[in-house]
């Protein structure tokens, strides 16, 4: 009772200490718990189901009691040595196998890595090697079928601990035990091993043992490389201010956690990436520096001026905002649209950006109402020889006088139309239709119109404008079109 009163003392003592580490590798634990048997002599394992009197928790109560010392080894592994005295046995109808047991192993305890050394719950894992003795503590009772002798064992168990203070844990362990011998409880059947379970309930404490750690950093000075490390940082395995994104500023320092790697030796004193424009664009990522105070605001993730119109002239010199796409590349340096001949149609819509027009018209100028005039005498005063694309003479004079127009307006351009009645089949009409479209263009062309602003079709008697059931309306289908264009 002393020992344990002065075990506990020990540990009180620490209660201001870290926890078991490297520099306090060492912890205590007491336990009572239960003992199953499993053997020829049955299953007792989580065996509660039976009613007496003189049982706990309606099962037969074989106690144990138990102690564990641990070495920290490194964050994954401890080594322990685990312990026990108790009862050994079995409750079998009117019949029982009873001894006691020592047990003695080593063990390596497996601490979960994901597990932070800050978690109160820890779950971990043990296996290890040992002996047992087994030996008959009831000889002046009743015979318990013992034979005395020591035992191989391996062992392998789980366990869960909840720190409820820095140096004190309620621990669970369930060992399992396989034993090398069958002959202890005087049975042999086959060359199973008697195997045991313990069940363990105790209390663990961490031994206290410090180092000398002059800047109270956690890390010893005899291992420390940067001392004198302020009270606020924290640090590596060697005692150095922790950089977790390498930026060349301490966390301790670092207004800005997460910098990326591309930021490095483009940060400032508080490790927070430099804006040189203030454009709000980190100079890592920004690829338009000396963005303008003007544009601030209308900046892109890049730090480039954003153009949400698209034409060329960024957002904050843009007086024109929302300019159609079509205008790209026809704007002026304020973002505009560009009106070259005044006429007030944007060169994007003018049809005739050098020739003032009307917006009607698409920016070119109105035909005059004298060529449409000509054009419409034209529609039918040109005539052919029957059957043929050769042009009459009679249609000389007005053929003059649209090569005479088009000399007079550069501007104009011509397309040039045949069209036929439904006379003959619609192949050769259509073969017709385009001859004497032909036939007027090569005409202008001997008048001096040039040939690059004229085009010649034929549609044959797929456009007819009147009925081709009388004579006149077939006259009138007989035709050739002019359509001018800019």
């Amino acid at each position: 009772m002393k020992k344990i009163l002065s075990f506990i003392g020990a540990c009180a003592m620490a209660a201001n200490l870290s926890a078991q580490t490297s520099d306090s590798p060492w912890a205590i634990g007491l336990y009572g718990g239960r003992t199953e048997y499993c053997g020829e002599w049955g299953n007792g394992f989580f065996d509660f189901g039976r009613n007496s009197s003189d049982h706990l928790f309606g099962a037969k109560f074989y106690w144990h009691g138990a102690l564990t010392v641990e070495r920290y080894l490194n964050r994954n592994f401890d080594a322990m040595l685990y312990t026990t005295f108790g009862q050994y046995g079995m409750e079998r109808e009117a019949d029982e196998f009873k001894s006691g047991m020592l047990n003695l192993a080593i063990d390596a305890k497996y601490k979960f890595p994901f597990i932070n050394e800050n978690y109160k719950l820890r779950p971990f894992v043990m296996a290890g090697v040992g002996t047992r003795g087994i030996f008959n503590m009831y000889q002046g009772d009743t015979d318990y079928h013992v034979k005395e002798g020591f035992d191989f064992v391996l062992n392998g168990g789980v366990g869960l601990e909840y720190r409820f203070h820095e140096h004190w844990a309620i621990r669970y362990m369930g060992v399992y035990g396989y034993a090398f011998s069958d002959n202890h409880d005087e049975r042999e059947c086959g060359k199973a091993g008697d195997q045991q379970l313990q069940h363990n309930l105790g209390i663990v404490c961490m031994l206290p043992f410090k180092p000398k750690d002059s800047d109270k950093d956690g890390v010893p000075d005899k291992f420390d490389q940067c001392p004198e490390t302020p009270s606020v940082a924290k640090v590596d395995a060697n005692g150095c201010p922790l950089d977790e994104d390498g930026d060349g500023v301490p966390d301790y320092m670092d207004k800005c956690p997460g910098t990326p790697a591309e930021a490095k030796g483009m940060i400032d004193a508080n490790g927070c990436p430099i804006d040189s424009d203030g454009d709000g664009v980190p100079d890592y990522k920004d690829q338009c520096p000396g963005t303008p105070a003007e544009a601030y605001g209308k900046v892109d993730d890049n730090g480039c001026p954003l153009d949400s119109d698209g034409d060329g002239v960024p957002d904050y010199l843009d007086e024109c905002p929302g300019t159609p796409a079509a205008a790209a590349g026809k704007v002026d340096a304020k973002g505009c649209p560009i009106d070259s001949d005044g006429d007030g149609v944007a060169d994007y819509e003018d049809v005739c950006p050098t020739v003032p027009g009307i917006k009607a018209n698409k920016g070119c100028p109105e035909v005059k109402e004298e060529v449409k005039k000509i054009f419409k005498k034209a529609l039918n005063g040109i005539q052919f020889e029957t059957g043929k694309a050769t042009i009459k003479k009679q249609s000389y004079g007005i053929l003059n006088d649209i090569a005479k127009i088009m000399e007079e307006n550069p501007a104009y351009k011509l397309n040039i139309a045949g069209h036929t009645d439904n006379v003959g089949k619609p192949d050769k009409n259509m073969t017709l239709s385009e001859n004497r479209a032909a036939s007027v263009m090569q005409y202008l062309v001997n008048k001096g119109v040039a040939q690059g602003r004229m085009k010649s079709a034929g549609y044959g008697d797929t456009k007819p404008v009147a009925s081709n059931k009388t004579a006149a309306g077939k006259a009138l289908n007989r035709r050739v079109e002019f359509e001018v264009e800019f």
